[in-house]
């Protein structure tokens, strides 16, 4: 291809690029605006939580912790999409080439080959030659040589690595000729979810190093068996299954780097010529400018919608699966909650009962000990200290300590339980998630959620606080009461100048009297006030249930909001998939409004699934070409009024095979274990895409 060719299709794109970031920027304002509503209501659901200070608990203080990241984390996506749109426009004249790869594996050579520089950026066998994005131009293009991948220590490397990925219109990724490495997969995979069209080039690896021309030509040659490299682009392509993605369209080009360099620094023509024909660069060369030719106007368009498309489809996706955990676990604590109430209910009626049991129990013994200590009394001036002996030998504030403890204690040890059990089904219920959905990221960590302490600590210091007074005052209070009684007996001196037999007969009976209505007014405080601190006890039992009422409905508001806001995107998101296969008809010259698509499913760089209405057929020449443009598998399905066949139909199995549970907040649908494979992820996540349902394993 000519030079000017090539610079003539650069000048096209650039007004292409425009019209992608008006498109882009559109949808971006429709994203700032849904995450802005998203952000308000979980304000508002944290203002309301903070004017719960009543019964606060630890777990509140954590959920409120919890909703601010959650608000903060969607400001900061709004703002990153907001500036990698605006990184893009900023380079809207632009065509921007980023060679990505292991490190090692000959960016830079190509970067000195592609402007012919003097060698000086070529590792010389170590690790990390490339430490930062080096921007240069080539025939018009912008080419960026970033940070290589898999390095030693080079974590930092590949965040930049893929921070300027996002920029690419197009990705020229190295791999050598040595058996492919698991952490080329991964990256590759990484780069398709981006969405990016994809040259891959295999550099081989041969020594010519202190050889003549001739015995360097051998060696290359002998190198470039085809049948050793395409067995082992075989390889490196079986990767893809594990991604459950494709990678077989993906042109591959085979070259000799060190050749091609060696052809600018040799001086001689003819070896010049054999050095550059021997290195396959050419071939390189020529797949660049015929693919930004062809296709580089809809990979600028293209590469401006999925800058939108891809990050709000993961974050739909997340916020379903979210929402879903979130509504789980309010699930799991509304269930404790009740059980907690039914048992507080009977363990209300069991403490008054052994309360009532205990005071009858002391108000009986007191009675039988009365009738002895009439007799014994009923003309003694000591007689308060010695009812006061008679009532410290019974024990009664110890009795009374003892059942109050013990009640408290059982209170305590329910409350811990409950903490144990819900505790472990959250972890449950998070590892549950974890196996059944397509991927798992929650906001509420069980681990870190639940710490009943508050509740052991506290409210075991203010049950111990109720029962120490309670016993001051029964110790105390006989005495005074004895006394008032023994006073009492004062009276009977008016009864001196009657018959000793008539006196003492009064004495009994008003001391018995006096007595028997001391010792039931006794009981009946000694019964108020243990009922007073059973109160505090249940007290605390409501207090735990009020803080678990505050964190349902936090979970609650919290699981709706990220249903909304997971509706919202999916909008925007299939706004866009339609907006992009609309553009790919135009680009191939077709009218798409001949061919009636419902709606348009994609996974960017993956697929992209047209739902089409009855009896419609899309000819195969077309979606071959509409495939090698979007550089994705197209295909078809019939849309269908019924989402458990929809989705069957998505996915690829038998409608049999498909069961959707519409009693819970966020729905649900199950595949059968034995449908599920690598091969169907992708699927899934269509069917997610469309129907905003999880899927799950049954």
């Amino acid at each position: 291809m000519e030079e000017k060719n090539l610079q003539f299709a650069l000048s096209e794109c650039k007004e292409l690029a425009e019209k992608g970031y008006k498109a882009a920027s559109e949808q971006e304002i429709k994203l700032r605006d849904a995450l802005s509503v998203a952000q308000n209501e979980l304000q508002k659901t944290i203002e309301e939580c903070r004017k719960n200070t009543k019964n606060r608990a630890q777990s509140t203080n954590f959920l409120e912790e919890q909703l601010e990241e959650v608000r903060d984390s969607l400001k900061k996506i709004s703002i990153g999409l907001h500036s990698d749109l605006e990184n893009l426009r900023n380079n809207l004249g632009k065509f921007s080439v980023t060679l990505f790869g292991r490190t090692m594996a000959g960016k830079s050579t190509l970067m000195e080959i592609l402007t012919e520089g003097d060698g000086d950026s070529i590792g010389k066998g170590a690790q990390r030659t490339t430490r930062d994005i080096r921007r240069y131009n080539w025939n018009g293009l912008e080419i960026m040589d970033v940070p290589g991948i898999g390095a030693f220590e080079g974590e930092k490397d590949e965040r930049i690595a893929f921070e300027a990925a996002k920029n690419a219109d197009l990705i020229i990724f190295l791999m050598t000729d040595d058996a492919p490495q698991f952490v080329e997969a991964e990256c590759f995979s990484k780069i398709m979810d981006l969405g990016k069209p994809i040259i891959c080039v295999m550099n081989v690896k041969a020594s010519i190093e202190g050889k003549g021309i001739k015995l360097a030509l051998r060696d290359v040659n002998k190198q470039f068996n085809l049948e050793r490299l395409d067995d082992i682009r075989k390889q490196f392509l079986l990767f893809a299954e594990q991604y459950g993605q494709s990678w077989t369209h993906i042109p591959f080009i085979y070259v000799h780097l060190k050749s091609a360099f060696l052809a600018l620094k040799t001086d001689e023509q003819e070896a010049r010529r054999c050095y550059y024909d021997i290195s396959r660069i050419g071939i390189l060369k020529n797949q660049i400018e015929k693919q930004i030719e062809q296709k580089g106007k809809f990979y600028r368009i293209k590469n401006f919608v999925d800058a939108i498309s891809n990050p709000t489809a993961l974050l739909m996706e997340n916020l379903l699966e979210q929402g879903q955990l979130n509504w789980t676990q309010r699930k799991t604590i509304l269930d404790k909650k009740h059980y907690l109430n039914r048992w507080r209910n009977n363990f209300l009626d069991d403490g008054e009962a052994r309360i009532k049991s205990l005071i009858i129990k002391i108000k009986n013994d007191l009675a039988r000990e009365s009738d002895l200590f009439i007799e014994e009394h009923f003309n003694d001036k000591n007689a308060d200290n010695e009812w006061l002996k008679i009532l410290k030998s019974r024990n009664i504030g110890k009795q009374c300590q003892e059942v109050i403890s013990d009640l408290d204690a059982i209170s305590k040890e329910k409350i811990e339980e409950i903490s144990r059990e819900v505790e472990n089904e959250l972890k449950f219920k998070s590892a549950f998630w974890k196996d059944k959905s397509l991927r798992m990221s929650r906001v509420v960590d069980s681990k870190k959620y639940w710490k009943w302490a508050f509740l052991t600590a506290e409210g075991v210091l203010t049950i111990a606080g109720l029962v120490t007074a309670f016993l001051g005052l029964s110790i105390a209070a006989p005495i005074g009461i004895a006394t008032v009684v023994v006073g009492g007996l004062g009276i009977l001196g008016g009864y001196l100048f009657k018959s000793r037999e008539e006196k003492e007969k009064k004495a009994r009976q008003d001391l018995k009297t006096k007595l028997t209505n001391y010792i039931n007014q006794f009981c009946d405080d000694i019964e108020d006030k243990m009922q007073v601190s059973l109160k505090e006890i249940i007290k605390n039992i409501d207090g735990f249930m009020d803080g678990l009422t505050v964190d349902i409905v936090v979970l609650e508001r919290l699981a709706e909001i990220q249903k909304n806001l997971a509706a919202k995107l999916r909008d925007c998101i299939l706004e866009q998939n339609k907006f992009i296969l609309l553009e790919a008809f135009q680009f191939i010259d077709v009218e798409g409004l001949d061919y009636p698509v419902q709606t348009v499913l994609r996974i960017p760089g993956n697929i992209s699934l047209l739902l089409m209405t009855q009896e419609t057929i899309i000819p195969q020449k077309l979606i071959k070409e509409i495939q090698e443009l979007m550089e994705e598998k197209i295909e078809t399905i019939y849309d269908s009024d019924c989402m458990d066949v929809l989705i069957s139909r998505i996915i690829g199995v038998e409608k049999e095979k498909v069961a959707i549970d519409y009693s819970q907040q966020v729905v649900l649908a199950y595949i059968s274990q034995e449908h599920l494979c690598t091969k169907i992820k992708t699927r899934l996540r269509l069917a997610q895409q469309y129907s905003k349902l999880i899927i799950v394993r049954e």
